[in-house]
């Protein structure tokens, strides 16, 4: 009878393989991930959460993981990495990313600013780089803008979310033919297993769409630089993104995604967030800062 083994521990893979490989698969998860939720398993892999429980259960009592509070944590993972999607991130965090943010974009643009806190807190980062106008997507951002920028405001046009004030619908998408944009700034939550940024809602999908085919160059902020196992309905694909900052290293799976993607890590610089640019200029200094080959 064949065998499967997990760190050691051998697993007799006969009429319950599928179960076992379940179970594989959770152990290795959690093993990558440092902790994972319990309904986030369940949605991963499409069995009910008393069904996920079961398997922690088991695999608590071969020493594998830690149950905690809804969640399972490695049993030997000193540091274990929280990845809720869309948790707030610090100031240490943030300021570094809006920093790389604010060094990328040059003089006498357009600029799109995203609906979105993280997008959001990039205006004031405007100010310091002349010449901008400024596009708002949220009428929330609009005291933000006038209070730090001495630029032109625009706004678009289109009907406002009662519950996040992003300026949404057909005349919004119509008014970016208005615009020449330089750049568009927007943000996700995180960057799935199937190479989706994942976004708040299908409005703000289809708005970064649209603006990013328009914009000469495109910046998204990710805030969680784990992979996430999450699907949505809002997701945004890779394609025609220039530039990604995360707010530090990205995990091995992360990386190989964004790598396969075409897009290559830049600066060496200590610091702690993280920048990958599918952009040529900006890969060839990262090429020449991390030893690559141009």
């Amino acid at each position: 009878m064949p065998h499967g083994t997990f760190r050691g521990i051998a697993l007799t893979v006969g009429a319950k393989s599928a179960v076992l490989q379940r179970r594989l698969q959770i152990a290795d998860w959690i093993r990558q991930y440092g902790q994972m939720r319990v309904d986030e398993l369940s949605t991963a892999l499409k069995v009910s959460e008393v069904t996920i429980r079961g398997d922690l259960t088991y695999l608590e009592e071969q020493g594998l993981i830690v149950r905690s509070f809804g969640k399972a944590i490695a049993a030997k993972s000193a540091a274990p990495r929280d990845r809720p999607a869309g948790a707030p991130l610090t100031k240490a965090q943030l300021v570094p990313m809006l920093r790389r943010a604010q060094a990328l974009i040059g003089p006498d643009q357009t600029v799109l600013v995203g609906p979105g806190p993280l997008a959001t807190q990039a205006i004031p980062w405007l100010a310091e780089i002349p010449g901008l106008s400024v596009v708002l997507t949220s009428a929330e951002a609009i005291p933000l803008a006038r209070t730090c920028l001495d630029a032109r405001i625009h706004l678009l046009g289109g009907e406002i979310a009662p519950d996040s004030g992003m300026i949404e619908g057909a005349g919004a998408l119509r008014m970016l033919d208005h615009f020449a944009l330089g750049w568009s700034i927007f943000e996700a939550d995180a960057l799935s297993a199937d190479a989706a940024l994942l976004l708040a809602a299908k409005p703000a999908e289809r708005l970064a769409e649209a603006a990013i085919r328009r914009s000469t160059r495109s910046i998204v902020l990710i805030g969680n630089p784990a992979l996430s196992l999450e699907r949505r309905t809002a997701q945004l694909g890779l394609a025609g993104i220039s530039d990604l900052i995360l707010p530090g290293l990205p995990s091995n799976r992360l990386r190989d995604i964004l790598l396969g993607a075409g897009f290559r890590p830049v600066d060496a610089e200590a610091g702690t967030e993280a920048h990958f640019s599918s952009h040529p200029a900006r890969q060839r200094a990262g090429a020449k800062a991390f030893g690559e080959a141009s």
